[in-house]
């Protein structure tokens, strides 16, 4: 049976979102191998909570940042909503709502949620003015630290705005 890659590389595809499967066809293992060893690294791949809080640990690592000391309704929201874009089924009809306003607040306000260590001492999760380097993403995403790819970068981005559809040729010749 083949190796898997060091402990700090499987946390990457976590962060990823690569499935054990995925990783296993990567390495030539097992899936069930992918999961004991993540199992062992103690990263549960469910339930989407613990995917939500790998994206935040990916973005401002507890032990540098000590983010977990601001428990506010912001980081709630957005974990919430993290978790609503990743097919959570287990949300409450009150989590699914928390989560659609705290869209409809972003799109509505222009703005994105940022960890600002320089803002209030009380809460340091502030919403700022989003900038065309921010794209489609619900969270500032910090300089220096890599973004999140495929399920991962989805759950922190708002939806695609719908392609209006385009006339066929048919229909425009027809005017």
């Amino acid at each position: 049976m083949a190796k898997l890659p060091d402990d700090e590389t499987l946390r990457q595809y976590f962060r990823d979102g690569l499935s054990d499967q995925e990783i296993a066809e990567m390495w030539g293992c097992s899936y069930q191998a992918v999961n004991l060893r993540f199992t062992k690294m103690g990263i549960e791949r469910k339930p989407y909570r613990n995917i939500a809080a790998a994206i935040l640990e990916a973005a401002w690592p507890a032990a540098e940042f000590s983010r977990s000391r601001f428990r506010f309704n912001r980081v709630r929201d957005l974990t919430t909503y993290m978790r609503r874009r990743l097919g959570d089924d287990s949300l409450t009809p009150r989590q699914l709502q928390r989560a659609d306003r705290f869209k409809a607040y972003l799109e509505r306000n222009g703005e994105v949620l940022s960890l600002d260590w320089d803002g209030p001492e009380e809460n340091p999760w502030v919403f700022v003015p989003r900038t065309p380097s921010d794209g489609r993403l619900v969270v500032r995403w910090p300089a220096g630290r890599e973004c999140p790819k495929g399920l991962h970068l989805e759950a922190i981005s708002l939806p695609a705005a719908p392609v209006a559809e385009s006339k066929t040729s048919e229909e425009s010749s027809d005017q």
